[in-house]
């Protein structure tokens, strides 16, 4: 699973995967539910990727403690992404 990339649920919700941390040698994503047109909602939600025989599955991630742990590296994410845009006058 790749950043930027839609994943489809077993639900049939579409999720748009926004940022990836290894946390504790696992992989997280940050992603955004998609409305039935494909347009980001306002509800977003953290996946732990799992990999079992070659296949990439998606758990919810629901412990508070890890939730906010890894909203704190998402974040870091963005805010370096952040300083990294160039200097734009308007």
């Amino acid at each position: 699973m790749t950043v930027d990339s839609v994943i489809t649920l077993e639900n049939d919700v579409n999720c748009l995967l926004l940022e990836k941390v290894n946390y504790e040698n696992d992989n997280y994503f940050l992603a955004v539910v998609l409305t039935i047109d494909e347009e980001p909602s306002n509800n977003y939600v953290i996946f732990k990727e799992i990999i079992e025989d070659n296949e990439n599955y998606v758990e919810k991630v629901e412990d508070v403690s890890l939730l906010r742990t890894l909203l704190g590296l998402f974040t870091v994410n963005v805010d370096e992404l952040i300083k990294c845009l160039p200097d734009v006058s308007v």
